[in-house]
């Protein structure tokens, strides 16, 4: 059986590329199973949030989350804080949300991670 030549031809380009955006260069390696509330198909999708008390310059930390499920994951993260007490500490860098090979992270300084909820 021949294939038309334009078939031929994507398929090739396909097979040659992956048929799949390329990870970027500075980005984690993909878990083999990851929370749905983190799963993305570009940085649009993803929000920084908030997993602890205190915010990430003063001893909590972020991570990326679908945006879709970020009020109720920082919802959840810090329902017993209460009156807790947190540094203050001046923080420059800030957390840019990011999507990584299918998973919401965050980049900070350039640097690509991405934590689990």
């Amino acid at each position: 059986m021949r294939l038309p030549l334009a078939f031929a031809a994507t398929f090739a380009t396909l097979a040659a590329f992956g048929g799949c955006k390329p990870a970027a260069p500075n980005a984690p390696p993909r878990p083999s199973t990851i929370d749905e509330r983190q799963a993305c198909s570009v940085d649009a999708d993803c929000a920084v949030v908030e997993l602890s008390c205190c915010d990430h310059c003063n001893g909590g930390r972020v991570a990326g989350v679908h945006q879709d499920f970020a009020a109720e994951v920082h919802a959840s993260a810090t329902a017993a804080c209460g009156d807790t007490a947190c540094t203050l500490m001046a923080c420059v860098a800030q957390p840019t949300a990011v999507c990584a090979q299918g998973m919401c992270g965050v980049a900070i300084d350039g640097q690509v991670t991405t934590p689990s909820l």
